[in-house]
């Protein structure tokens, strides 16, 4: 098997499994304890703080511990949200039409609570511009929240350029915005300095480099207010209660600390296999690429593409059978095969949109597998292509 969906979920490095793995045998305290054990966990959460802080380029006192980066979404958007009722501001979201669904969700819920929401349109290529950002920040406004990089179509928005935009309109009201970023596709990709990016918070998600499921984090920076949406013993500060899950902990500390010091090199790496498959992918007719042409522009290592007139769910199947690992960017329920929201906001026809697959490499990856995984996917297109056309 060739994995190449990467973006979905990553294999726990060995590296992380060694680190976490005395922390379900030996080290097992609860960090609220007093006795050495208890103070033995409670320093190793500490010191993966650390280890966080220092790939975020953040304090160690920014860096929250969540179960994933659906709860991190949620907590930063609707803690905020509370903040933003309780004292008595106007509600008014801005948020993207190619969000995940767990800022999406919240979005919605807001709604439903009677704030307004603003879902920017994206280009054809996805990218979210400032000019729309501009047009949708108005006086009402308290809560913007911009994907960083998407995970479908791998477009790297303007994140810097978007978040200052939002701090200097802050600015001229004289009240803060809160801005968040969902950036669970980044780290171990792109460099991340909040030192520098003007964002109020960002999302992430261990198990997308290198750590297990069931780890996520939030940063928020020093001094802006959200409220919890969970309650229970205090843990994280209040914000994230619940007793710490310290093996998975630990491992995203590690995670981050290698992501952190391989991050150039492997961008790199991935950038390259990116480049091979789409030339390879290139020959085949009716065959478009979902996203930024320019690799410049999107996520190392992220190739999506459509077919026009084939179904992704047949394509990942087909590939299945040939050992390649793929996903699609359709969505099936109760069989009805139909593009996701993501695509959809891309303005693809249907007949296209429907044959969407994605291509994600990871610190795994060879450059045999680029080749093979391109011959077959060639392969496999070329098969239902002829099967479509009879």
């Amino acid at each position: 098997m060739i994995y190449l969906d990467n973006s979905a979920t990553t294999r726990v490095r060995p590296e992380v499994l060694s680190a976490m793995l005395p922390y379900l045998n030996d080290n097992f305290g609860n960090p609220s304890s007093i006795h050495k054990q208890g103070r033995q966990a409670k320093d190793a959460i500490s010191d993966a703080r650390k280890k966080v802080a220092t790939l975020l380029g953040c304090l160690p006192e920014e860096v929250y511990f969540s179960g994933c980066g659906t709860i991190s979404n949620n907590t930063a958007i609707l803690g905020r949200a509370r903040f933003v009722e309780a004292n008595a501001l106007p509600r008014h979201m801005i948020t993207t039409a190619i969000e995940h669904p767990s800022v999406t969700g919240p979005a919605r819920y807001l709604e439903s609570l009677g704030w307004e929401v603003t879902y920017l349109p994206v280009d054809a290529q996805g990218f979210v511009t400032t000019d729309s950002v501009k047009a949708a920040l108005r006086d009402s406004t308290s809560i913007v929240s911009v994907m960083w990089a998407n995970n479908e179509i791998g477009v790297v928005e303007p994140i810097a350029e978007i978040a200052q935009l939002v701090s200097d309109y802050a600015a001229t009201i004289g009240r803060e915005i809160f801005m968040h970023t969902d950036a669970v596709q980044v780290p171990g990709k792109i460099a991340i300095d909040l030192s520098k990016l003007p964002v109020s918070a960002l999302s992430i998600s261990g198990h997308k480099f290198g750590a297990p499921k069931g780890v996520g984090v939030l940063f928020l920076r020093r001094l802006v207010n959200i409220m919890p949406i969970f309650f229970g013993g205090g843990q994280e500060m209040g914000l994230l209660p619940g007793t710490e899950g310290l093996p998975n902990i630990v491992a995203i500390g590690e995670a981050a600390r290698l992501a952190h010091q391989e991050q150039a090199e492997l961008a790199a790496r991935l950038t390259a296999y990116q480049k091979r498959l789409f030339e390879i992918l290139s020959v085949c007719e009716n065959l478009k690429i979902t996203g930024p042409a320019d690799v410049a522009h999107r996520l190392p290592g992220h190739v999506s593409v459509a077919v026009a007139q084939l179904e992704g769910e047949a394509m990942v199947l087909r590939s299945d059978l040939k050992g390649i690992a793929v996903s699609s960017g359709s969505a099936c329920h109760q069989g009805i095969i139909e593009p996701s929201a993501v695509l959809r906001a891309l303005r693809l026809p249907d007949s296209l949109a429907q044959g969407a697959l994605r291509i994600s490499f990871g610190r795994d990856n060879s450059e045999s597998d680029v080749e093979e995984a391109g011959k077959s996917l060639l392969e496999v297109f070329r098969k239902l292509q002829a099967t479509a056309v009879r």
